[in-house]
């Protein structure tokens, strides 16, 4: 049985301390901030998981049939897909642009021609578990392929882009970054040594290559 209490004829609710009147009066600012940052982060993780999506199919097609001309014509394509994502109204255009610029820069560069175009035993999106310094991880592989030379490649792509005067500054820094990831695709393959890696920047044709070390990953 619950119990029915009742207040006393002009009860009011309590003043609100003063410490916490002042934490609420300051958090909307700063919430309202980190919310604007974080969805401009989003849009651009949706952006890159459709230029991701068309390269793979892209490779798939081994370049066949693809030029700037036939990228720039799946703009809706292109649309559609970053609608579904859940990019809103008033960004579309701009995140479609993305999307194109990105693409058709792949097509048109004599580098991003050689990563997409016919390799031997080429694999895209390739998923791998693998065991990893006792952890188990589901990794997936932007692209990976033997060269002329029976090299062994493994490549991401980075569909991040960088306004400031010093891009090749830019380039080491992402190679800093994401060199453990890549490591571990190695690891993953069991490429630890002999491999090489690499980091290709659609947005900026940029390209960085460094050979896989032994139990960096």
């Amino acid at each position: 049985m619950h119990r029915l209490l009742r207040l006393e004829s002009g009860w009011k609710l309590p003043a609100v301390p003063a410490v916490v009147r002042g934490r609420a009066q300051e958090e909307p600012h700063d919430l309202e901030t980190e919310i604007e940052f974080s969805w401009v982060g989003e849009i651009a993780r949706l952006v890159g998981s459709v230029v991701h999506r068309w390269l793979q199919r892209i490779a798939d097609d081994e370049l066949k049939g693809w030029d700037a001309a036939r990228v720039a014509g799946l703009r809706d394509a292109y649309r559609r897909e970053l609608v579904v994502r859940g990019v809103p109204q008033g960004d579309l255009e701009a995140a479609t642009a993305r999307v194109v610029a990105a693409l058709a820069n792949t097509v048109m560069d004599e580098r991003g021609r050689w990563l997409l175009g016919p390799q031997r035993d080429a694999r895209n999106e390739h998923r791998i578990t693998a065991v990893i310094g006792d952890e188990r991880m589901n990794l997936v592989i932007d692209r990976t392929f033997c060269g002329a030379d029976d090299r062994r490649w493994i490549v991401d792509y980075k569909t991040s882009s960088h306004e400031g005067a010093d891009v090749e500054a830019f380039f080491d820094r992402e190679q800093e970054r994401y060199r453990l990831q890549l490591a571990r695709y190695a690891t993953a393959l069991a490429k630890d040594e002999g491999a090489t890696l690499g980091l290709y920047f659609p947005l900026l044709r940029g390209w960085r290559e460094w050979k896989a070390a032994k139990d960096e990953g």
